[in-house]
């Protein structure tokens, strides 16, 4: 990979990327937009009790 510059050999690895953002009008995307997820509460409490022990 031409941006990685630790391997010793040149355009080796790969990158990929998630384009998460809302779509312009002008963008062609002719879907709805899907709504927001939302956690249910216990899984937010096992993210909670993960985060606490970081």
């Amino acid at each position: 990979d031409s941006l990685d510059h630790a391997p010793s050999d040149q355009n080796i690895g790969s990158h990929m990327g998630f384009d998460a953002t809302r779509k312009l009008p002008g963008e062609n995307y002719r879907r709805e937009w899907p709504e927001l997820i939302r956690m249910d509460e216990d899984a937010q409490k096992k993210v909670d009790a993960l985060l606490g022990k970081l």
